[in-house]
């Protein structure tokens, strides 16, 4: 009789697991009461921005973060837009991205008359890989975008020292790192600039929106005025001096993030307790194991939670198949952002819509774009949780072991 729920077997999971996200509850609904009946829907309408609830999640949130300055912005893809913009990029310019991570990461490059050159990831921890960042700068090399992907922390120490060698900026794309932190400062606030994301599924949500975060207040300067239609603060509102779009945070969304931010340590340590506790068990299963840690990580948001398959302990079960019957088991497990971005069908195809880039200078042929590392652990290894999964109590770490193990101790039925 078969025991495995793929060959007609029970399942081991019947219940959904974590939490429903995002979380929420009074402080969320007065906080947006509030915003309703002040009849100021927008952070314009209070003459000091700090008592806004744009301005009171600004405050907040950098204060965790451990960053000096923050504007709130629509989404994390223009978040990366304006910082590009603030640090100075000009059409043509080369920027430096992993291959793991979302596309917006690339096209908002090429949204700023850039050119994002996509290179490999490291196969320990599937950050961008610093060799392979120093082997792809050329003289039109402006900057580099490492992503803290799925809440870890790239490695900054040598892409700032990169950077440095080379004259080059460092945009952080931390929209999966609320929270994290690399030898005890927050990401976002280890490069020239950072970018978050609050879109509805990262760990620290208002539905939409993304904030921009820095050291320096110069930075922070142009940052405001271009996400703020060319204005400088203190001056009078219909004084413009850049052109610049409106990339404004509405107060409602202002609200909602700020209550969110205040959720978010208590949030990160539940999912932190479990994560330990789920590894303590994936490390009793042969053939499956958690990500190593950074030493320097201390302390980790956690977006995605990746563990890796290894198919020769399996005895040669494909990754593929594991996923099959996990997904039967009650356990689908994901992939994250671990495709190759320039496998998307824009790079391939080169849709990159008007771009003004100067004569004679072009993108690279994607479809040539070998990055063997993100491929092999797309293919092969990498295993992903949501983070909201993370967020249930010991019971549903048990169930998910239990599913790991059963098919582990079942593998034959699969063969």
């Amino acid at each position: 009789m078969a025991k495995l729920a793929i060959n007609g077997g029970p399942n081991t999971i019947n219940r959904p697991l974590g939490v429903a996200w995002p979380e929420f509850g009074a402080p969320e609904e007065e906080a947006l009461l509030d915003v309703l009946h002040s009849h100021i829907w927008w952070r314009g309408g209070y003459q000091e921005a700090k008592d806004s609830w744009v301005g009171k999640f600004e405050n907040a949130f950098s204060e965790y973060q451990g960053v000096k300055y923050a504007v709130a912005v629509t989404n994390g893809t223009q978040a990366i837009e304006c910082a590009l913009k603030t640090i100075g990029i000009k059409p043509g310019d080369e920027v430096i991205c992993p291959a793991s991570t979302f596309v917006a990461t690339a096209t908002a490059v090429i949204l700023v008359n850039a050119i994002p050159v996509i290179v490999d990831i490291e196969p320990e921890y599937y950050q961008i890989d610093p060799d392979a960042v120093e082997a792809a700068i050329t003289p039109r090399t402006a900057g580099i975008i490492p992503v803290h992907y799925a809440g870890y922390p790239a490695d900054m120490d040598r892409i700032n020292a990169i950077a440095k060698k080379h004259g080059l900026f460092v945009v952080e794309d931390a929209c999966h790192a609320h929270g994290t932190q690399w030898k005890g400062q927050g990401c976002g606030s280890l490069g020239d600039i950072g970018c978050f994301s609050l879109q509805m599924g990262k760990g620290l949500t208002c539905g939409e929106g993304g904030i921009v975060t820095t050291q320096d207040e110069q930075l922070a300067q142009k940052a405001y005025s271009f996400h703020h239609i060319g204005r400088l603060s203190g001056r009078p509102f219909y004084e413009h001096h850049i052109v610049a779009s409106n990339l404004r945070m509405t107060e409602w969304q202002g609200a909602i993030a700020y209550q969110q931010t205040k959720r978010l340590p208590e949030q990160i340590q539940r999912r932190t307790a479990n994560a330990m506790y789920f590894e303590t068990g994936l490390r009793e299963i042969p053939g499956v194991e958690p990500m190593p840690r950074r030493p320097e990580m201390t302390r980790w948001g956690c977006y995605f939670y990746h563990f890796k398959f290894k198919s020769d302990e399996f005895e040669g079960l494909s990754l593929q198949r594991f996923k099959e019957a996990m997904a039967a088991e009650g356990l689908p497990l994901r992939s994250g952002h671990l495709h190759p971005i320039q496998k998307n069908p824009l790079f391939v195809n080169r849709n990159f819509g008007p771009v003004c880039w100067p004569a004679g200078v072009d993108a690279p042929d994607y479809a040539q774009v070998e990055t063997p590392v993100a491929d092999r652990i797309l293919a092969e290894e990498g295993c992903s949780l949501s983070h909201h999964t993370l967020l249930g109590d010991r019971s549903d770490m048990d169930l998910m072991l239990d599913a790991i193990r059963k098919v582990r101790e079942n593998v034959a039925e699969l063969m």
